[in-house]
């Protein structure tokens, strides 16, 4: 076979371009440094990024609901302690009512007590996260009337407290409306197809009928203003039925602190597990993916030289023609 100057040009040229692409390639690899330039370079480590990539954006997510979750419901267990410590101080003015007050005008003072811890109630049950109102249900921004903002919460003269629109005081737990009010949870996706409220639920938090969390306060008050006058025994008659019942609302809202207490602690763990999961998945990203700067350097330099030497010798293998001498 004929060996020809064309042909040793020709072998040359493609020698020299392929040692320009692995040079090209490595420099790509250092910029941005990555074991591949391209996914046809490494299929499989590539495949094991995007996985890596796509399980820590879902992560992301999840810890950022998850934070969210947990902000809900430490503003709801401190609304609930709140008002558990109102219930304790009316506890503990009722039975000093039905024994040390005596005069008329201890029983005024007693009695506005009582009204500022019932107007406490009220304020505590519109208490909101930024914008948003925690025991409302869905309407956790409010809503307007006449184009007057109204919180969700509301109580008339007569002592009802209304919710969206619902008189709790009235109504019977078997009425539609009030059920309707009672499925109204907020829940935020906190893992792949799991869910858990962040809420307590208002409706079900305050209760029906004359003894809610705002009406039994209400007819607590009245009942010491009503009696001024009336001989210390009959107003410890009075008082006696009360005792019991703020008794009991403690016990249902300690119960209700102890189940937001349950679902902190589980978001808690879980947080923990996705930070140690977000770390795991960090590591394999970068086992896949990430390139080892000290050999990507040492293959470079190689590449380098071999391309130079190319260079060195393409001045041998390209021989002069005609057209060089004609200059």
């Amino acid at each position: 076979m004929r060996v020809t100057n064309s042909m040793l040009v020709n072998n040359y040229m493609n020698n020299l371009n392929n040692s320009m692409s692995k040079l090209s390639k490595l420099q790509t690899q250092m910029a941005l440094n990555r074991r591949y330039a391209s996914i046809s370079d490494d299929p499989v480590s590539a495949i094991y990024t995007m996985q890596a990539g796509f399980r820590l954006d879902r992560l992301e997510r999840y810890q950022k609901s998850v934070e969210m979750a947990q902000n809900w419901l430490t503003q709801a267990e401190t609304s609930v302690l709140e008002l558990n410590e109102v219930y304790k101080s009316a506890y503990e003015t009722v039975i000093g009512a039905a024994t040390d007050v005596k005069t008329d005008s201890d029983r005024a003072k007693t009695a506005e007590y009582v009204k500022q811890l019932r107007d406490q109630v009220l304020q505590t049950l519109n208490t909101s996260l930024g914008n948003k109102y925690i025991f409302a249900g869905y309407n956790t921004t409010g809503s307007y009337i006449a184009g007057v903002p109204q919180t969700p919460f509301y109580a008339d003269d007569d002592g009802h407290i209304w919710l969206n629109g619902v008189d709790l005081t009235a109504a019977l737990p078997g009425d539609a409306d009030y059920i309707a009010l009672q499925d109204e949870m907020l829940q935020f996706w906190v893992g792949n197809a799991l869910t858990m409220d962040v809420q307590i639920n208002g409706a079900a938090l305050v209760g029906t009928g004359e003894d809610n969390l705002y009406s039994l306060l209400d007819n607590l008050y009245r009942v010491l203003t009503d009696n001024t006058g009336v001989p210390l025994e009959h107003m410890v008659e009075s008082l006696q039925p009360f005792i019991t019942k703020l008794q009991q609302k403690q016990e249902f809202l300690l119960s209700e602190a102890a189940s937001i207490g349950g679902r902190a602690n589980r978001l808690e763990m879980m947080a923990d597990r996705y930070a140690i999961d977000f770390l795991n998945y960090t590591q394999m990203k970068s086992h896949a993916e990430d390139a080892d700067q000290a050999e990507l350097i040492m293959w470079y330099k190689m590449a380098e030289s071999v391309y130079k030497a190319a260079l060195s010798t393409g001045s041998f293998v390209i021989q002069q023609s005609l057209m060089d001498f004609m200059r």
